[in-house]
């Protein structure tokens, strides 16, 4: 039950994250040229979607298609809408990139959860829990400094 809680507390944590980021920029979407509105929506869509479809499924692990569904649509609706701050090229790119994100995550949670998948050696089945702790933290800290990144080249 608490592994649950700290999951939902990251994945609350990306939302928000995604939230004030897409704010910041919606306020400056003026500001900016086509070749960073690209950059910013094929870097934020992907990370977010990646860290969001990963913890998706380390939270709800019995419904892997029903999960992987839900992920591809909510990372290519969060790659519409950083895309949709400049120009229908970066609304495609953002697209794109929210997609292979989810669909990298929901692969990446799969084998981080069952590790007979990539033929891993035994002792990885006993550090299940240990590695959805580190892989998610790890995913969200991603998000931090990725997100930094862009913000920061937005100043510069």
């Amino acid at each position: 039950m608490s592994m649950t809680i700290y999951l939902l507390c990251l994945f609350f944590l990306t939302s928000l994250i995604g939230f004030l980021i897409y704010k910041v920029f919606y306020k400056k979407r003026h500001l900016y040229n086509d070749r960073f509105g690209m950059i910013m929506a094929m870097s934020c869509s992907g990370i977010i979607s990646l860290n969001i479809a990963m913890l998706f499924q380390f939270i709800f692990n019995n419904h892997l298609f029903l999960i992987m569904i839900v992920t591809v649509v909510l990372g290519g609706s969060v790659g519409i809408v950083f895309g949709s701050l400049v120009k229908y090229q970066s609304l495609l790119a953002g697209f794109l990139h929210g997609i292979v994100g989810s669909l990298t995550g929901n692969m990446l949670g799969i084998v981080v959860e069952d590790p007979s998948i990539c033929s891993l050696p035994a002792p990885y089945f006993s550090m299940i829990e240990q590695n959805i702790l580190i892989f998610s933290a790890f995913g969200t800290l991603l998000v931090m400094i990725t997100i930094s990144i862009v913000y920061y080249s937005l100043r510069v």
